[in-house]
Protein backbone atom coordinates (compact mmCIF):
# COMPACT_ATOMS: atom_id res chain seq x y z
CA UNK A 1 0.00 0.00 0.00
CA UNK A 2 1.42 3.39 -0.97
CA UNK A 3 1.59 6.33 1.39
CA UNK A 4 0.54 9.64 -0.19
CA UNK A 5 3.05 12.48 -0.15
CA UNK A 6 1.58 14.82 2.43
CA UNK A 7 3.45 17.62 4.09
CA UNK A 8 1.86 18.45 7.41
CA UNK A 9 4.52 20.95 8.39
CA UNK A 10 3.48 23.52 5.77
CA UNK A 11 2.02 26.80 6.97
CA UNK A 12 -1.29 27.93 5.54
CA UNK A 13 -1.73 31.47 4.24
CA UNK A 14 -5.24 31.61 5.67
CA UNK A 15 -5.60 33.92 8.67
CA UNK A 16 -6.18 32.22 11.99
CA UNK A 17 -9.37 32.99 13.88
CA UNK A 18 -8.61 33.85 17.46
CA UNK A 19 -10.72 35.04 20.35
CA UNK A 20 -9.30 37.56 22.78
CA UNK A 21 -9.97 37.01 26.47
CA UNK A 22 -11.51 40.49 26.63
CA UNK A 23 -14.16 39.37 24.10
CA UNK A 24 -15.22 36.58 26.43
CA UNK A 25 -14.82 38.56 29.63
CA UNK A 26 -16.93 41.49 28.41
CA UNK A 27 -19.71 39.44 26.83
CA UNK A 28 -23.08 40.01 28.46
CA UNK A 29 -25.36 37.02 28.79
CA UNK A 30 -29.05 37.50 28.19
CA UNK A 31 -30.35 34.99 30.71
CA UNK A 32 -33.94 36.25 30.48
CA UNK A 33 -33.98 35.51 26.76
CA UNK A 34 -32.47 32.05 27.35
CA UNK A 35 -35.12 31.25 29.95
CA UNK A 36 -37.91 32.45 27.66
CA UNK A 37 -36.60 30.29 24.81
CA UNK A 38 -36.36 27.22 27.05
CA UNK A 39 -39.84 27.82 28.47
CA UNK A 40 -41.30 28.25 24.98
CA UNK A 41 -39.61 25.08 23.76
CA UNK A 42 -41.04 22.94 26.56
CA UNK A 43 -44.45 24.60 26.36
CA UNK A 44 -44.68 23.91 22.61
CA UNK A 45 -43.39 20.38 23.09
CA UNK A 46 -45.97 19.69 25.80
CA UNK A 47 -48.84 21.15 23.76
CA UNK A 48 -47.87 19.18 20.65
CA UNK A 49 -47.13 15.93 22.47
CA UNK A 50 -49.52 13.06 21.91
CA UNK A 51 -49.87 10.46 24.57
CA UNK A 52 -49.16 6.88 23.62
CA UNK A 53 -52.69 5.88 24.71
CA UNK A 54 -54.22 8.21 22.10
CA UNK A 55 -52.35 6.63 19.19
Amino acid sequence: METPNQHYDTVSDAPLYTIDWSDIENAENDYENYLDAIETFFKDDFENDTLEDEI
